[in-house]
């Protein structure tokens, strides 16, 4: 970065520190603590790299993998989520068009609550809900945990785009 760049934003940073400490804000400088820095890494080292591999694997299919994360964002507000967005293109389906409305399985972790929320949707139309899957400490977030959650949503997104009716029906999913 610029140094002169760098130097104008480390000022208007200061000036936003000072305006929330003088609202007696408490919180008005965050840092990042070992459960946020965990679970970026996590994304950053683990979910990552298996979504890129995957999405080349399932490529031979003409269907195809994205992801959408704020992992690299620095967000010390513990009422924000960070996240990691899993999405599924179908055969057929470009990214450029689907945009939104891919299926989806996302990881989002709380710094507020310290879990993290298991949300997936796996219908290609835009007014399908997403179901929550799981809520989990972070603590328990382990790579083999992820992995079991990507199989199973890859799996229920080919099933419920094959007969959606009867998925729904299995699941107990309402219209």
């Amino acid at each position: 970065m610029n140094p002169e760049m760098k130097n104008e934003i480390e000022l208007l940073t200061d000036k936003i520190l000072e305006i929330r400490r003088l609202r007696d804000d408490d919180d008005y400088e965050i840092a990042d603590t070992k459960k946020v820095v965990k679970f970026k890494e996590m994304i950053t080292h683990r979910i990552i790299p298996m979504i890129k591999e995957a999405s080349m694997i399932i490529g031979r299919s003409g269907c195809s993998l994205n992801y959408y994360s704020n992992e690299l964002a620095v967000i010390r507000d513990p009422k924000k989520r960070i996240f990691i967005q899993i999405l599924f293109y179908p055969y057929g389906h470009s990214k450029v068009t689907l945009g939104v409305n891919a299926p989806f399985l996302q990881f989002a972790y709380s710094p507020l609550k310290e879990n993290i929320k298991v949300v997936e949707k796996l219908s290609i139309k835009s007014d399908e809900a997403s179901i929550k899957i799981d809520e989990i400490e972070i603590d328990k977030f382990a790579p083999e945990r992820i992995e079991k959650y990507f199989l199973e949503f890859l799996r229920d997104v080919v099933k419920y785009n094959e007969a959606p009716e009867i998925f729904r029906e299995n699941r107990n999913i309402k219209n």
